[in-house]
């Protein structure tokens, strides 16, 4: 396992915060939001660079039956709920806890934030995808070059360098359109939000552009995946009980390959 840090308050002075700030608002932007939909998200991934064996799928609930149709090889789970006031309040509660007591983000996480207004669906997918950069391969295009320029920059640098990035912003704006649903202004307000599962260094991480740092669940493992993030989203649904508005797509790698590399496998074994 790699070396491990703990979150530990900001260090930042008031007159940087307020630069920082400053520089935010005046390059404030909105895009339309992405729809939750499997088919737009993969084209938008796949054009941007992803092999083409990889693709996002629907999870159709939390019962077993139903998680055992998602393929095994699933490397990341999306997440679209909403924001309500009772999220916020526990939101904050926890980064507040976090900051006080710390908490063990191994160094091999790739976490950035949002500044871009509507991007978090973009950003779930950029953490998805560059999360499992050991395992999905790239063309040569965005994802290959935005995890060589930005590894080794921190979270505020990466987002900065997503604002600053035209070939990604017109990407979005393709595939925001290309949804089935109505396409929203850009400046209407939503309050649905996406973030992102991935399992990294042997622990269950939720990558949410809007907080300050990754939030480290638990251990996990390739095999306990699906099932760790299930705990944590019940909970989030236990705490809304009345809130039917989530949705759950899993990035995931052709089956076909996987049963391949299975029969391969069997056939070293024998």
């Amino acid at each position: 396992m790699s070396q491990t840090t703990t979150t530990a308050p900001p260090t930042t002075t008031t007159t940087e915060t307020s630069e920082q700030d400053k520089e935010l608002y005046e390059t404030q932007k909105n895009w339309i939001p992405l729809e939750a939909n499997p088919e737009v998200l993969t084209s938008f991934m796949h054009n941007l660079g992803v092999s083409e064996k990889w693709q996002f799928c629907d999870i159709y609930g939390l019962d077993q039956d139903l998680l055992d149709m998602v393929p095994k090889s699933c490397a990341a789970v999306l997440l679209l709920f909403p924001i309500t006031s009772d999220y916020e309040e526990k939101r904050y509660q926890q980064e507040d806890e976090i900051t006080k007591n710390g908490q063990l983000v191994s160094e091999k996480v790739y976490f950035m934030k949002q500044i871009v207004g509507n991007a978090c669906g973009t950003i779930a997918i950029i953490h998805s995808v560059l999360n499992n950069s050991n395992v999905i391969e790239f063309k040569d295009g965005f994802f290959k070059n935005f995890l060589q320029k930005t590894s080794s920059l921190n979270v505020d640098e990466r987002a900065k360098a997503l604002l600053h990035n035209p070939e990604l912003e017109r990407s979005h704006e393709i595939s925001a359109n290309q949804g089935q649903s109505v396409v929203p202004d850009e400046d209407e307000p939503v309050i649905l939000h996406f973030v992102a599962f991935v399992n990294v260094d042997g622990h269950l991480y939720e990558l949410d552009g809007r907080k300050p740092f990754p939030i480290n669940h638990s251990t996990s493992s390739k095999e306990t995946f699906l099932g760790d993030v299930v705990k944590v989203l019940q909970k989030m649904i236990d705490d809304n009980p009345t809130e039917i508005r989530f949705n759950l797509m899993g990035l995931v790698k052709e089956e076909e390959e996987e049963e391949e590399k299975e029969k391969e496998e069997e056939k070293k074994e024998n």
